[in-house]
């Protein structure tokens, strides 16, 4: 039998190493072994305040020497005393022989031994690289209902997209989800760094983008062809409804004047929605991703994979998932294009980037054209997006301002 007073002192140390609130009353409400043993694994739901947070603690024998993922953290909790005896008690999901056992116990499998990658930590969510044994993806806060991004996972892999990690085990809690074991993706490296290393190598040798060693527009193709086909798996896995263009002008007028009128008087601006506007049209809307860009995709040796299913179609201001025209997914690519573009600039020349901004709009305009031809070159997709070309650029470009003002 587990003291709750002991848990509870615990997860106490887990908020305050996490810098969360730790004044607010703990109430253990769920304390399982999830394995038995040293060394151990114990998995907490506690009431913290009016939220539930979720902690896996790990159990070692007194005496044995820890290692975290990252030197600089300390992650030991306490002590905690049950049938088995005494035990140290770490962090899990930060100590490097426990993390990994934590993905075992929840696949099933014997442990291995491996390198772990700490992939994200924030105050949400913490993801891990286990090498060839899978991704661990676990909540830190639990949620009333099943999570979007988890749901959205499970139905593309429903819908024969491949270009995700397969989830393997859905974790969860009187139907919370608790966490994910995805299969493991050799050789990847991020869409964000690939760019990064692109731009790096064509500021350094002032080329043209395509004589540049890091040429990045095969790939900006391949990614567009992957977008596409990230959206026409979504409309096959979730409903569709045909929307009028002009109903999108409105919105994203309006979000655009809140946030930053001055835009609305930008050069060609007023041209381009009064065209979108009078069109008499409707498009499908879609649950899309909700905030594809660089940094949630990765390329691997078997092409392009989305790494990252946040927010799973909840838009932004939006509570739960909504539609919308899968060219705003699109337009978040280019966007981030364009972050990636001055990122590098900036890398290079902090001061004032003398000379980059030519190369950086020449870069841009090779990947940007490579994206979009990628995208709709695509089969099936401009069932989606509607077969005027010049109405999907200028979709595109509405959709791409009215993202440039939402929060980074």
């Amino acid at each position: 039998m587990i003291e709750p007073s002991a848990v509870r002192s615990l997860v106490q140390s887990w908020l305050a190493q996490r810098g969360a609130d730790a004044g607010d009353q703990v109430t253990i409400v769920r304390a399982e072994v999830i394995r038995p043993g040293r060394p151990g694994l114990l998995d907490v739901v506690a009431e913290v305040g009016s939220r539930l947070a979720h902690v896996v603690i790990g159990l070692r024998s007194v005496g044995d020497e820890a290692h975290f993922l990252r030197p600089s953290d300390e992650c030991t909790l306490g002590l905690l005393d049950d049938e088995v005896g005494l035990a140290v008690c770490t962090d899990a999901l930060c100590d490097a022989h426990l993390a990994p056992l934590t993905l075992a116990t929840l696949r099933g499998v014997e442990p291995r031994t491996g390198s772990v990658l700490v992939r994200r930590d924030d105050e949400d969510t913490m993801v891990l690289d286990c090498a060839d044994r899978g991704d661990l993806m676990v909540f830190h806060w639990i949620k009333e209902d099943p999570r979007p991004e988890v749901d959205m996972m499970m139905a593309l892999e429903r819908a024969g997209f491949n270009h995700v990690a397969a989830p393997l085990v859905r974790w969860v809690w009187e139907g919370r989800d608790l966490g994910v074991v995805q299969e493991p993706l050799a050789d990847r490296a991020s869409g964000w760094a690939l760019a990064l290393t692109s731009l790096r190598d064509l500021y350094a040798s002032g080329n043209e983008p395509e004589e540049a060693g890091g040429d990045f527009g095969q790939e900006a193709f391949a990614l567009g062809t992957m977008a596409a086909r990230l959206h026409l798996a979504l409309d096959r896995a979730f409903d569709r409804r045909p929307e009028a263009v002009a109903d999108w002008i409105a919105e994203g007028e309006k979000v655009i004047a809140e946030a930053d009128p001055s835009l609305l008087e930008a050069p060609g601006v007023s041209d381009l929605m009064a065209s979108l506007r009078q069109a008499d049209v409707r498009l499908p809307v879609i649950r899309t991703h909700g905030d594809l860009h660089l940094g949630r995709t990765d390329r691997t040796d078997q092409g392009w994979v989305i790494s990252d299913c946040a927010p799973g179609g909840v838009l932004p201001g939006e509570a739960v998932p909504g539609g919308r025209s899968p060219l705003g997914d699109v337009a978040d690519l280019l966007w981030s294009l364009h972050q990636a573009s001055e990122a590098a600039a900036t890398e290079r020349d902090p001061a004032g980037r003398l000379g980059l901004t030519g190369l950086g709009q020449a870069w841009e305009a090779r990947n940007r054209r490579a994206l979009v031809t990628g995208y709709l070159g695509t089969p099936g997709i401009l069932g989606l997006t509607g077969p005027d070309r010049e109405m999907v650029r200028n979709l595109i470009a509405f959709f791409e301002l009215t993202r440039s003002v939402r929060p980074r």
